[in-house]
């Protein structure tokens, strides 16, 4: 009798998974609705899209290319950045962890990533304070990007500088045009001893006019003493 019962469960369970298989979204079907979400995003006005499409492509050709695991973002906004990230990140079995304060926002961005077939699988979103969960999260990170509130950067860099792993690198949005409402925190990252840093921006075009532009951080190796 409990051999009949066990054969009867397995039975119904091959059955449930195969008709989930049937209706589950095909690798093609997740890519379209993934463009689909990014042209609409593309499509509103530059202060809900946060970015141009060619500085989302540099952050997802940055996670590809460091062969990124675990990322921390601070500001998700509408989540157009997380969708590139994120977008990375399922090609190095990594996860992103993004944070957004306002609830608005977040409840959109989840929609978003949602849609895209990354929330949860790939993409972690915190509704709350960075100040808050920032120490809540355990490194190390491979990437940290910054698109946040700008006077509140060198905050953010104390707390989570110790979890940025050695070779990792530190990003941060809008740090040429709005240079001076991060001026601290600027200031920490070309004299701080231990990284690399430079700015630059990205093009869709050359012929286009330059948007604002990234500070890139390499938090470099510690040479091992022989």
């Amino acid at each position: 009798m409990r051999y009949r019962t066990w054969r009867i469960g397995a039975i119904v369970g091959a059955v449930c998974l195969a008709a989930w298989g049937l209706h589950a979204p095909s690798r093609d079907e997740t890519l379209r609705k993934r463009a689909a979400v990014l042209e609409r995003m593309e499509g509103v006005s530059w202060q809900r899209q946060s970015m141009p499409p060619s500085d989302g492509r540099f952050l997802r050709i940055m996670v590809e290319s460091t062969g990124a695991k675990r990322v921390l973002e601070i500001g998700t906004s509408h989540g157009y950045a997380a969708l590139w990230l994120g977008s990375g990140l399922e090609q190095t079995g990594g996860r992103l962890w993004t944070i957004e304060i306002d609830a608005s926002r977040a409840r959109e961005a989840r929609r978003n990533l949602q849609e895209a077939g990354l929330l949860d699988s790939v993409v972690t979103a915190i509704e709350g304070d960075a100040f808050k969960e920032i120490p809540k999260l355990t490194g190390p990170f491979d990437i940290v990007y910054l698109d946040a509130w700008k006077e509140d950067y060198d905050e953010f860099f104390a707390l989570f500088y110790p979890m940025v792993r050695e070779g990792g690198v530190i990003l941060a949005h809008n740090a040429i045009l709005q240079a001076g409402d991060m001026k601290d925190f600027l200031d920490i990252v070309t004299k701080h001893p231990e990284l690399d840093t430079v700015f630059l921006r990205t093009l869709e075009d050359p012929k286009t006019p330059a948007p604002d532009g990234f500070v890139v951080c390499y938090k470099r190796k510690v040479e091992s003493k022989k």
